[in-house]
């Protein structure tokens, strides 16, 4: 059956099959085009003894979700860039997740979420920030992978570069309250958590290199 034959016109229609193998290796398919393996980390090991190991055979689908995201934003760029007389001549992207997995692995009464994802963007441009701020702005209003984390409010730190340069020209806090960022307060957590001893080291080291 088409599907699209039963759809309106502007409904976009995407297919995607996968197949399961042994242990956690995923194989992921779309249109005749090279498969996609799916895996987990060597080290991803589940069970006592383990009975499921990651073996590092490919992507893991959280990076694969990341590289979506990334990629999505870029290709929008370049349409909203068009579309604006936006001028530049390379986009780099850097994206990083911070994931709660207690649910995933041992805390079966959580839900494994995304606490942070911070997103940076470096433009090779010479525009100005008020260019580069139209050319983000539509960015998120057009790119339906930003969309979907958008509408799933997952705190994201988003910051526009020109490259060359250390300062960002915009920072976007998105579902983030003001304030620390979740990575800030997790690693606060993480350190009133740690052996006496250790924070005690911690704080030595961190009053040498004030010195």
């Amino acid at each position: 059956m088409n599907t699209q034959k039963t759809l309106p016109a502007y409904i976009g229609v995407s297919t995607v099959a996968t197949q399961s193998f042994e242990h956690m290796r995923v194989e992921a398919y779309f249109d005749g085009q090279p498969s996609i393996m799916f895996d987990e980390p060597a080290g991803f090991d589940i069970g006592s003894p383990p009975d499921l190991r990651g073996q590092s055979r490919g992507w893991t689908p959280v990076h694969a979700q990341l590289a979506a995201l990334a990629s999505c934003t870029a290709i929008t760029v370049t349409v909203v860039a068009r579309d604006q007389g936006f001028r530049y001549s390379g986009l780099g992207t850097s994206l990083t997740s911070l994931i709660d997995i207690r649910g995933f692995f041992f805390d079966l009464h959580l839900r494994p979420e995304y606490k942070q994802l911070s997103f940076d963007l470096t433009l090779k441009t010479q525009a100005s920030a008020a260019k580069i701020r139209a050319l983000a702005a539509e960015t998120h209003r057009r790119c339906p992978q930003l969309g979907l984390f958008d509408l799933a409010r997952i705190p994201m730190l988003v910051r526009w570069f020109r490259a060359g340069e250390s300062r960002a020209v915009l920072i976007e806090r998105r579902h983030m309250p003001r304030g620390k960022t979740p990575q800030a307060l997790l690693a606060r957590q993480a350190v009133s958590k740690a052996p006496r001893a250790a924070r005690k080291k911690t704080k030595r080291n961190a009053t040498v290199k004030r010195k």
